[in-house]
């Protein structure tokens, strides 16, 4: 499933990633991430928006109501969880259990949060223009962490034991098993790297008309 900014209502739906149905979001917004767990598709939006949708396939979509109006920037699904960060800067973080019913809790420091994955046992967030991550086992209790260097952190991911963060407008990125240690790694080029994810065996970053992957 992939959403589309705007503002749009488009959502996109695919079994395998090559060939996609277009269908309709809720209402006109610009829909950020989008994540899965417990049967559920999540899609937040920023704005400011205090709309989230989910859908049970997809395609069919509901709207609900976030706790507060925010740029919700990252959402994703570990250990029961919904979790949605906002920029801003912001303080404020979000969770939920089903998606539909979200409750506002308080990030360590206000920042531009613009990612969060969750691996190993925790949720990781990092920040644009800062060198600030936080970790949480919860969702709901965050501790503040330092990245090797500041930058302008896009997207984190997790994989095989070990999380990514890519920096926009740079060649940086960081490794790190725990979420709290990080080491400086560096991309094949500097770009304007917007996300990174993981499957089969392979990390993959995406930028402005260029892909990189590692194993």
């Amino acid at each position: 499933v992939a959403v589309a900014e705007g503002p749009s209502n488009v959502v996109a739906t695919s079994s395998d990633g090559v060939n996609w149905t277009e269908g309709s979001l809720p209402s006109s917004e610009n829909w950020w991430s989008v994540t899965y767990g417990n049967g559920t598709f999540v899609a937040v939006a920023e704005g400011p928006s205090n709309v989230v949708a989910t859908s049970s396939d997809g395609v069919n979509w509901v709207p609900h109501t976030m706790p507060s109006s925010q740029d919700w920037q990252s959402v994703t699904y570990g250990h029961g969880t919904f979790v949605a960060v906002a920029g801003g800067p912001s303080r404020v973080v979000a969770t939920s259990s089903g998606g539909v019913n979200w409750t506002p809790h308080t990030m360590p420091s206000s920042q531009d949060w613009q990612s969060v994955t969750y691996g190993h046992g925790a949720f990781v967030a990092v920040a644009y223009n800062s060198r600030f991550v936080a970790t949480s086992s919860d969702g709901v209790n965050w501790t503040l962490h330092t990245m090797p260097s500041s930058q302008d952190w896009r997207s984190v991911t997790y994989g095989d034991g070990t999380f990514v963060a890519v920096a926009f407008y740079s060649n940086v990125a960081a490794t790190s098993s725990d979420g709290v240690n990080w080491t400086p790694r560096t991309l094949p080029s500097s770009q304007n790297w917007f996300s990174a994810t993981y499957g089969n065996g392979t990390f993959v970053a995406t930028g402005t008309d260029v892909v990189a992957t590692s194993p």
